[in-house]
């Protein structure tokens, strides 16, 4: 089986610190701490008869999830917008690129093994959703769902901060860049379409779109695991922005928002990783200083 040869030399130089065993560790007490928190404040409840325990072992699946979407999305600009700017900072940018490797080689190579480590830490977080199980209320598709939605995620959101960190010449600043960014996308697209809801209602016209900007928040792919209480939420949000119904796809209504903004990161994933692939070509950098 062939492998990416820049993979697997990350993955070895990564496997063999301390560090990515310290990051698993501490994840896992983290969510598993949470877990038993609770367990024992829901279940004191049960014990008397005032809670069924399929609502407790939904609740947790719940708060699970956010919990864990929360510490993946922002330990992912860490992980992704310095993976080429250390190269640079080290001097091996020039040694990298004179290797045989293709550009595109590169930029995968380098997105696969940083996402290594955020895919080590959703299986490792797996067991833990044995304790929903125990309770009830949860099926394994919803775990599969889950878990598809990380993988997807992940991939997406370390795409745009791989391309950042091939845009940057400094770690500092480009870790600083895809934190922004990652602020941005979780809070500003929800801070500019509640602000903006709010102003139209209070006027009581029509305004803009703006509810497309949540196409590229995180929380729009929790819809497809949660349809119910993410069509009211979006709904609700469109509703506000522009006196629209749910869903606001035009003539493709048939779609629901989390297709759509799966699609649209797709493509932007793909036009970041295609970006980082022009950045990183020495051949492309060499044709631009003779124009």
């Amino acid at each position: 089986m062939r492998i990416n040869p820049l993979l697997a030399n990350e993955l070895r130089l990564r496997m063999r610190t301390w560090r990515s065993f310290a990051v698993v560790s501490l994840y896992v007490l983290a969510l598993g701490g949470f877990c038993l928190f609770f367990f024992t404040t829901f279940t004191s409840n049960m014990a008397y008869g005032y809670q069924d325990p399929s609502y407790v072992g939904q609740s947790m699946f719940y708060a699970l999830t956010f919990l864990q979407c929360g510490l993946l999305y922002f330990l992912l600009p860490g992980l992704t917008a310095n993976v080429i700017t250390q190269e640079k900072e080290r001097q091996t940018f020039d040694l990298l690129v004179c290797t045989q490797l293709t550009p595109w080689n590169i930029v995968l190579g380098k997105l696969a093994s940083a996402l290594s480590t955020v895919f080590l830490l959703i299986i490792a977080s797996l067991p833990l959703y044995s304790i929903v199980f125990l309770l009830g209320g949860v099926s394994p598709v919803e775990l599969i769902i889950l878990t598809a939605i990380l993988v997807i995620s992940a991939f997406n959101y370390g795409s745009y901060y791989l391309f950042l960190s091939t845009l940057f010449q400094r770690s500092a600043i480009a870790v600083l860049a895809s934190y922004a960014l990652s602020l941005f996308l979780a809070g500003g697209t929800l801070l500019i379409n509640g602000l903006y809801a709010s102003l139209i209602s209070m006027r009581g016209g029509y305004g803009m779109p703006l509810y497309y900007l949540l196409l590229v928040n995180p929380l729009a792919l929790l819809e497809w695991l949660f349809p119910e209480q993410g069509q009211e939420i979006i709904g609700q949000l469109i509703e506000m922005a522009s006196s629209s119904p749910y869903p606001a796809t035009g003539a493709l209504s048939w779609l629901r928002f989390w297709q759509v903004s799966l699609l649209v990161h797709i493509l932007l994933a793909l036009a970041a990783l295609w970006g980082a692939s022009r950045l990183v070509d020495p051949l492309r950098a060499k044709r631009k200083k003779r124009k």
